[in-house]
């Protein structure tokens, strides 16, 4: 069957090599036969795999199809057009067909070469440690944290490959540690973690290990180990030198293509050098699909977290989350405190915020609300009530979390593309083609929302929907027209002011924006005469008053301030009614969301964020997961040190002096304003959604600046290039990081296998 391979590989080059050499002209004769027929080969082979069982190469012979029906596509359609980046695609389809087939499925040729001989080891005759052979499972069972070892002796044999025959019974077991010592003939003693490796349930690929040793074994020790308490599976048999089957992985493939393709577009291709305002039609449907791709993974994070089966479930949830529930009842019942009252002892205690005393006298509380005057509360925003509280009126049911994340998220991705689009469209529409469509990939990853969609809890929640009200607000802002000279348009102004109001009351975070929306307003208000001047403020200051007005009044009838939201009364990590400031705490927040670079390594997870406490001797709260800085994520964020020469652009002082105060307020205060507020809360993934995106428009704005002033093309063509090489990288890094934040290895092992073999060539 290798011969078969290497014959069917052989030919995908050549006919592959000959379509590339003729995408610009005609073929002939003989050729044309030939490469046609051959073409028609390895399509029906790759047809064939499909339905036939071809073992260790299941898969390989539809890559190989796949590969060569794509270049002749390409043929087809370069006979009477010209497009140099096609021509490329073409090259990269082989390479990446290749590279599939070749260096990512090392592992599956190990035994090409050499005198291996295949055997099957049973469990039965082995050398036993800490475990005994169990006849009615027909095997021995791995429980816990507690290792055993499973021993052969007088092999006399080489090893390229083992094979573990290993079964789940328990849904809650995920993972077993899986460890092989191995003599070898240049050494008496035993080469300690030959094999060291993970074994998953639901993962075959896990039970394959690959072995290179040098010369004969004579004696083999296996040793495994659950991760964790629940972690348990039975070990029936080994097989040594079995075939590894191949890996293929069509996404693999897809990604390569895709992402080498446009940078060589974004270099070298004339429609990615074209300006946005003479290539409109493309630039409006590559980025409704960009979009579109944005949203559907979010969709697909959020629905890998909900248990199989259970999707239409979620709409039928009799019991829900502190939000969902139980201020829907609050509300519904015309009161502000939540309906559950305070335990006796909670009641009795001095001081009850004091997380120490809680946990040791074992103190019944709800963990995470706010505990006030002998009342439960909730700190979180209330405006994802106009959802949750009628939805419970109509249905009776209380609204999924999960669910609720997926909506707001997705919907803030697509007013955050079309506020982009809209500000390109505006004021940089001179800008190309290239740049924009690698902006636009840049500030949908690095928004920040993706640490929300991968983890859509309740904590989640609040996020994803001031994510969505404050994308809606500065969208409606700017379509506003606040901004030209001409008369704003007020319902649009009134609707901007609505939605601040509204993302403020979803996260009390964003009332920093509220404030720049204040502001902008008043600088912008001459502009509409003077009898439009009192029209134009209402509009502008009524439905965030009014809002404003009420949040003040909803959080004086709980704690008896204006100002106070709660979160200094929550019962939780900390006594935040004592917690005293340090000056040096809000260094780590700065460190760790903004400037804390990606660190590559070759082993899983490959990219990966190390937190940083900077040394400081003091309690910092970190949650779960970390993601680079947002600085290192969008490396275009770097053209903010340009923006003395952007300014110097603007001939107009009023002008300049107002494009300052936007970017300045919008893209560097105001984020910086939220990062070092939240030294007291510690450091979580998801409050990058609350300032990481208007970093990044901040930035696109200088940079896009320079380029419409500029008449230096080499410059235009170089930046253009730049900004795709960026948009890859953003990607990349976001992607893995974001994706591991989603599926942490030690819950989720399925998953993180998934990626491993992604990128990893010699697993």
């Amino acid at each position: 069957m290798w011969f078969v391979f290497f014959a069917a590989l052989l030919l995908l080059t050549v006919c592959s090599v000959i379509y590339i050499r003729h995408f610009r002209r005609e073929l002939k004769g003989n050729k044309k036969l030939f490469v046609f027929g051959m073409t028609a080969v390895l399509v029906l082979m790759g047809i064939a795999d499909m339905i036939m069982n071809f073992g260790t190469f299941k898969g390989a012979f539809l890559v190989m199809g796949a590969a060569a029906a794509l270049e002749f596509v390409l043929y087809m359609y370069l006979k009477n057009n010209k497009s140099r980046t096609l021509v490329f695609m073409g090259k990269v389809i082989l390479a990446a067909a290749l590279l599939e087939l070749t260096y990512f499925q090392f592992p599956s040729y190990r035994l090409i070469s050499g005198d291996y001989e295949h055997a099957v080891l049973s469990v039965a005759d082995a050398d036993l440690e800490n475990c005994f052979y169990d006849e009615s499972i027909g095997g021995i069972s791995v429980k816990g944290l507690d290792e055993i070892s499973i021993g052969y002796h007088d092999l006399d044999m080489k090893i390229g490959t083992v094979h573990v025959d290993a079964e789940f019974t328990d849904d809650k077991a995920r993972q077993v540690s899986f460890f092989g010592d191995l003599t070898e003939e240049t050494g008496y003693y035993y080469r300690l973690k030959v094999i060291d490796s993970v074994v998953i349930s639901g993962s075959m690929q896990s039970q394959r290990a690959m072995v290179q040793l040098a010369g004969k074994t004579t004696d083999a020790r296996f040793r495994f180990a659950g991760i964790g308490e629940k972690d348990a599976c039975v070990i029936k048999g080994f097989e040594l030198n079995r075939p590894i089957p191949f890996d293929v992985m069509p996404l693999r493939m897809t990604i390569i293509i895709v992402l080498a393709v446009f940078v060589y577009a974004c270099i070298f291709s004339a429609t990615m050098k074209l300006a946005y305002n003479k290539n409109k039609y493309f630039c409006r449907v590559a980025s409704t699909w960009i979009t579109i791709c944005a949203v559907c993974i979010a969709i697909i994070l959020v629905l890998q977290q909900i248990p199989q089966g259970e999707f239409l479930n979620r709409f039928k949830l009799t019991e829900g989350d502190q939000v969902t529930q139980e201020l829907v009842l609050a509300f519904e019942n015309g009161q502000f405190s939540l309906l559950e009252e305070p335990s006796e002892e909670l009641l009795a205690m001095e001081n009850p915020y004091d997380t120490g005393s809680r946990f040791y006298d074992d103190v019944d509380y709800l963990w995470d609300h706010v505990f006030y005057e002998g009342k439960y509360y909730s700190y979180y925003g209330i405006a994802p009530l106009l959802l949750f509280l009628p939805y419970h009126l109509i249905t009776g049911y209380f609204f999924p979390e999960d669910i609720a994340v997926m909506l707001f998220s997705a919907g803030g991705l697509i007013l955050l593309s079309m506020l982009y689009s809209i500000i390109v469209k505006k004021w940089f529409s001179k800008i190309s083609t290239g740049a924009y469509l690698s902006g636009l990939l840049m500030i949908l990853a690095g928004c920040g929302i993706w640490c929300s969609v991968g983890r859509p809890l309740f904590y989640e929640m609040s996020i994803s929907a001031g994510f969505l009200c404050f994308t809606a607000a500065a969208y409606s802002f700017i379509t506003s027209g606040i901004f030209e000279k001409e008369k704003a348009n007020l319902p649009r102004v009134f609707l901007s002011s609505l939605l601040m109001g509204l993302s403020v009351m979803c996260r009390p975070t964003l009332a920093v924006y509220a404030v720049c929306g204040c502001i902008f307003y008043i600088m912008n208000a001459k502009k509409q005469g003077k009898g439009n001047i009192v029209k134009f403020l209402s509009c502008a200051f009524m439905p965030l008053c009014a809002l404003g007005l009420f949040q003040m009044y909803y959080n004086y009838a709980r704690f008896g301030s204006i100002f106070e939201f709660g979160i200094k009364y929550s019962l939780t990590i900390n006594d935040f009614t004592r917690t005293e400031f340090h000056f040096h705490n809000m260094f780590i927040g700065i460190y760790n969301f903004l400037l804390a670079p990606p660190a590559f390594i070759p082993d899983y997870p490959f990219v990966s964020a190390l937190f940083s406490y900077l040394g400081i001797n003091s309690y910092y709260f970190k949650d779960e997961g970390t993601i680079s800085g947002i600085i290192f994520l969008v490396l275009p964020i770097f053209g903010y040190f340009l923006s003395g020469r952007a300014m110097k652009l603007i001939p107009d002082k009023k002008n300049r002096i107002s494009a300052a105060l936007v970017v300045g307020l919008v893209g560097i205060i105001m984020p910086f304003v939220i990062v070092c507020s939240v030294w007291e809360s510690g450091y979580s993934a998801r409050y990058m959604a609350d300032f990481s995106w208007q970093v990044i428009i901040g930035a696109f704005a200088v940079l896009f600046l320079l380029y419409t002033k500029s008449v230096n093309t080499q410059k235009k063509r170089v930046f253009t290039a730049v900004m795709g090489i960026c948009a890859v990288y953003t990607l990349v890094v976001v992607g893995i990081e974001a994706y591991v934040f989603a599926f942490p290895i030690d819950t989720c092992p399925r998953y993180a296998d998934i990626l491993n073999r992604m990128i990893s060539f010699y697993k």
